[in-house]
């Protein structure tokens, strides 16, 4: 008999597989006129209804689908970071931080979290090749017990222009809208070391098999003493960031009465500010900070949603 082949069953899509420096995403990719980045909490998932619009068995008809909430936290525009272009890529080089507008109690958590003592502190160069903007979330005003995160995100809107919203709070109606598609990018749930068949998905030996049955049968040749990158092997598990791209907004609100269910969403309690429907799951557990993003390559046609089914 022929020896059976089938394809690798564990994915070395994402490599390497090792924990995130920290706990919220780090965005590189800024795609828009404006503002491209925005960001919120994870609450919960649920179910909506829609007529279907896209070219498909079910268009023009009624269907249920899943969804995820996101609560959006107030965002409040804290420096100005300068870079310029050089033989190495673009370096920083310099940053003007201005916090004199800011409530009283995100002062007193940057100050703690942040190098800058000052409310003021830096100056803007003549010459620069790119600008881009740190804003910080107020956690504590939508009831959530964490420090404010601070996010670098990309603002093709002139030096005067993004220097008058300095210290004010971005409202994310300006910039996205429903029916948008979206690029979701956020730290996976972590699951700690896990053995090659959970985190690798590779078969399981026979009962009698040698030196263990959740163990890969062989690891590499005796000669050359060397194992290949592309053998699975225990490790970290989740904490890592992820992207899903083309996500869609299938609407941006402040009605909490239509999706706070009576006891609260378990393990996170009640939506308290502004809230983002967005179609399918995201990465990462409750109460984590999600990005989102203008898409790469954006796509056409969302269906119309009608109702949030609690």
């Amino acid at each position: 008999m022929a020896t059976p082949h089938s394809p690798r069953r564990g994915s070395i899509q994402f490599w390497p597989r090792v924990r995130a420096k920290r706990i919220y995403p780090n965005i590189s990719f800024f795609k828009g006129d404006s503002l491209g980045v925005i960001a919120g909490y994870k609450v919960s998932m649920v179910q909506y209804s829609a007529t279907e619009t896209r070219s498909n068995v079910n268009k023009g008809k009624e269907i249920v689908e899943p969804g995820t909430i996101l609560e959006i936290p107030p965002l409040y525009l804290i420096s100005l970071v300068f870079y310029k272009k050089t033989a190495y890529g673009k370096r920083k080089i310099t940053e003007y931080f201005n916090i004199k507008d800011l409530p009283k109690e995100l002062k007193k958590d940057l100050k703690r979290k942040t190098k800058f003592k000052k409310e003021e502190y830096g100056k803007i160069p003549k010459e620069y090749d790119e600008l881009r903007i740190k804003v910080a979330t107020f956690p504590r005003k939508i009831k959530l017990k964490k420090t404010p995160e601070i996010l670098e995100f990309g603002l093709s809107e002139s030096l005067e222009k993004t220097k008058e919203l300095l210290g004010k709070e971005i409202s994310p109606e300006n910039y996205f809208s429903e029916g948008e598609y979206i690029d979701v990018t956020s730290i996976t749930k972590g699951k700690g070391t896990q053995g090659t068949v959970k985190r690798f998905g590779i078969k399981l030996r026979g009962h009698k098999a040698k030196k263990g049955r959740r163990r890969v049968g062989s690891v590499g040749s005796r000669s050359p003493g060397k194992i290949d990158w592309q053998v699975p092997m225990p490790g970290q598990m989740g904490f890592q960031q992820r992207t899903e791209n083309n996500k869609v907004i299938m609407k941006i609100s402040d009605n909490l009465d239509e999706i706070n269910p009576k006891r609260g969403f378990k393990r996170y309690g009640n939506v308290n500010t502004k809230y983002i429907l967005i179609s399918g799951s995201v990465p990462g557990p409750k109460k984590r900070l999600v990005v989102l993003r203008k898409p790469k390559k954006a796509r056409k046609m969302v269906p119309q949603i009608k109702e949030i089914l609690k």
